[in-house]
């Protein structure tokens, strides 16, 4: 989200007031039709952008899908019914009017809306790992990007191509006078070591995958161990008074 949200520029107010503009969009994946509710300085409203790690993964999934397809589009919320992004072309005409004046911000969907696709993130932690994932937006011309998202083959900087050479998919999609590109970002601790890197997007989602799996198995290992701890205790404590009865016994019988 813009830490500075925009104002209308015919009277001056917050474009992210009340009233709200609905638009119409239907999710890709499952055909559901949704409402996505947007403010009128383009940020949609009311979209929790704090995944759990397997969501997440499923995110990556399709943004691997969309970028090596070309169909990126500009995401303005997650699908109610199976999670995947709800998507407009981003040249479609957009029209939000201001809530105060009804001064219209009109234009393509990438210029009017604020995108989605790197909002939602995650965390993950257990098994020696305390790290963040989610996506990141890089442009061609500000340095090298982060590599095919499909198969993980290097986008060389200063290479004009907008197909990978090894697989043929999309690398790179023409957006505000320039080409863009997604890719995953990796930050934490890892094993006790800061961890930070941009990987593509297909091995960002792999990756996720199996650092979820081994925090999982390393939460579980520490609540097993737990346990047989509380176990021990227990056992210790039982054979303390059982012993403690047995000397009492004996001691009152001489008595």
């Amino acid at each position: 989200m813009p830490l500075a949200r925009r104002r209308c520029a015919a009277c001056t107010l917050p474009l992210g007031d009340p009233p709200h503009v609905s638009l119409p969009v239907r999710c890709a994946r499952c055909a559901t039709p949704a409402t996505a509710s947007v403010a009128a300085d383009g940020q949609p409203v009311a979209f929790d952008t704090a995944f759990a790690p397997m969501r997440l993964a499923a995110w990556l999934g399709a943004a691997r899908a969309a970028m090596a397809s070309g169909m990126l589009g500009v995401v303005v919320g997650a699908c109610g019914r199976c999670g995947a992004p709800l998507a407009v072309s981003s040249q479609e005409a957009v029209s939000l009017p201001c809530p105060h004046c009804r001064e219209p911000t009109a234009g393509p969907a990438a210029d009017v809306l604020v995108d989605q696709w790197t909002e939602p993130w995650a965390r993950v932690e257990g098994g020696g790992l305390q790290l963040e994932y989610r996506l990141v937006l890089l442009e061609d011309a500000t340095g090298p990007g982060a590599g095919c998202a499909a198969c993980g083959a290097a986008t060389p900087p200063g290479d004009r191509a907008t197909r990978c050479e090894r697989c043929g998919a999309v690398t790179w999609v023409a957006r505000g006078g320039g080409r863009v590109q997604l890719g995953v970002r990796v930050d934490g601790v890892r094993d006790g070591k800061p961890f930070k890197m941009v990987v593509p997007v297909a091995q960002g989602e792999a990756m996720l995958r199996e650092d979820a799996a081994r925090a999982t198995r390393g939460r579980s290992g520490s609540s097993l161990l737990g346990a047989m701890g509380i176990g021990c205790a227990a056992a210790v404590a039982c054979l303390v008074v059982l012993v403690l009865a047995v000397w009492m016994a004996a001691h009152f019988a001489r008595c």
